[in-house]
């Protein structure tokens, strides 16, 4: 028997259908819900008569039970209790009560399904640290467990020592005198990766575990949250500004014009107005839009001389970076971007994103020192300026700590400071990132001088257990010229590529 096993789809219908019809080329004979079929997506009806039509079994998610008045949003985020509201609107009384007799888990020979974690399934928590499988492990004996919840595909193994592990999600056969507990990862609502739709096929004679990952119309999905007054969410930003394929040509129009006998007939083109009346409003309105701009050019002036940092908000142009991703992990791989060879034709540090204080008398420039990529910033005057890279995503990595390396030169003139930061972030469970610390260095003089002036940071930085993104940033305040060289972020275990730690 073939087992296609979904969660979380979270009332998205393009992933759902995309993933539906990949289970039938994969020959599935039956399929398992996990549960979250409502909450945060846009098209909650559609996506419950689906999965009640073709699904054989659906469990019971947190989701479903507060739409179904089984569980108290309160705990929820401000658009997960939204959309709660909305889907409760939308369903009939038929299938609310079809989501009220919906069960927690699931037992077949071999292998238990649930939403969250066994030892307490109507808990709805969370099993994301390998230390954490251990309670679903105690509660069961079957070898096999499956679990949703996190959304994050992923496998928990535990053998004969007794210790659990993290295993990055791949495919493989049960081992004997092992046991697991499989995350296929979310239909609806994916958080990490290339933000593809996940599931998994558990074959129960081959004993195999098959992952799969699908693209699915994206733009179809943001259109249904529009349509529905939703607006986007953070990480199908993010997807789409990493699928987004550049135009290479400019754009024309293929249809025939319209012909002069389409367009009505006798109609007055024109009405007439008070020239007067109309001279004097308008200038009374450029007046007023002049005023309105010299106040706020002189507010953000003011703002921008007592702030202790400029913001990034004025980055020029002003454009959101998508977040990379860590793993997989190399020996010695730098987790930041190159810095470029050259300056993209409207302004941006490819892969990097900055912000000037004063852009009139703040400068930059690419080129090579001793044949590697280094960036200079000049400041005719003390000024402040940022540099940050994209957000960095530790799935799957296990990373416990970090070794944060760099070098500057500075000018003979140069006068101020230079911090290295890592702004380390944990993820709430609607799945945005939140800023946990802020750890800063500053960049002092090297006790062995280079041929000029030169300061360096080398410093290990300990990640807290929860810590599930990160984001380099150079923060500095100074007058002069200096010159950035390539900094590096780097695995601090011995640049091994798997450490201790489990993060989700």
């Amino acid at each position: 028997m073939r087992y296609a096993i979904v969660s979380d789809i979270h009332a998205n219908l393009a992933a759902w259908q995309t993933v539906l019809a990949d289970i039938a080329d994969m020959r599935a004979d039956k399929i398992i819900c996990l549960g979250d079929v409502s909450g945060y997506g846009p098209k909650p009806v559609e996506v419950l008569e689906s999965v009640y039509r073709v699904v054989h079994v659906t469990l019971m998610g947190n989701h479903d039970a507060a739409v179904c008045g089984k569980l108290n949003p309160d705990t929820f985020s401000p658009r997960a209790q939204a959309a709660v509201s909305r889907h409760r609107e939308q369903l009939s009384e038929t299938g609310m009560a079809w989501l009220k007799t919906l069960p927690l888990e699931l037992a077949l020979p071999g292998f238990r399904c649930t939403h969250g974690d066994f030892s307490d399934p109507a808990a709805f928590l969370y099993v994301i640290e390998p230390e954490e499988a251990l309670l679903s492990w105690k509660a069961t004996q079957e070898q096999l467990l499956f679990v949703g919840h996190s959304h994050l595909p992923s496998i928990y193994v535990i053998g004969a020592s007794g210790t659990p592990h993290f295993v990055n999600p791949c495919d493989f056969e049960l081992e004997d005198g092992k046991r697991y507990i499989i995350n296929p990862g979310s239909v609806g609502y994916p958080r990490v990766g290339s933000c593809r739709s996940s599931y998994c096929v558990y074959d129960d004679t081959t004993k195999s575990i098959l992952f799969r990952q699908l693209p699915f119309d994206s733009e179809g999905y943001r259109k249904a949250l529009q349509e529905a007054g939703m607006g986007d969410d953070r990480w199908l930003e993010e997807r789409e500004n990493l699928h987004n394929l550049p135009s290479l040509r400019e754009k024309l129009s293929f249809s025939k014009p319209t012909p002069d006998n389409a367009h009505v007939q006798d109609l007055r083109e024109h009405a007439r107005v008070n020239p007067g009346k109309s001279r004097n409003k308008l200038l009374l309105m450029i007046g007023f839009a002049a005023l309105t701009v010299l106040l706020g050019g002189i507010a953000a002036f003011n703002a921008s001389r007592t702030s202790a940092s400029p913001t990034l908000a004025v980055t020029v142009p002003a454009f959101d970076l998508p977040s990379c991703n860590a793993y997989p992990l190399a020996p010695g791989k730098n987790l930041l971007p190159d810095l470029p060879h050259a300056i993209t034709p409207d302004g941006r540090i490819e892969g990097w994103r900055y912000a000037f204080e004063d852009r009139t008398r703040q400068t930059f420039s690419t080129g090579l020192r001793d044949g590697a990529s280094t960036l200079f910033i000049r400041h005719a005057g003390p000024h402040k300026a940022q540099l940050e890279s994209p957000l960095i995503n530790l799935a799957g990595t296990r990373l416990d700590a970090l070794r944060l390396r760099g070098q500057i030169r500075k000018s003979d003139a140069f006068s101020g400071t230079v911090f290295y930061q890592l702004i380390t972030y944990t993820t709430r469970p609607d799945g945005l990132p939140v800023q946990v610390a802020t750890p800063s260095f500053d960049v002092r003089d090297s006790k062995r001088k280079a041929s000029a002036p030169a300061a360096s940071v080398n410093r290990k930085i300990e990640l807290p257990k929860r810590v599930t993104h990160v984001r380099f940033r150079i923060d500095a305040d100074f007058d002069g010229t200096l010159e950035l060289e390539q900094p590096t972020l780097t695995d601090a275990a011995g640049d091994a590529a798997a450490p201790k730690k489990g993060y989700p």
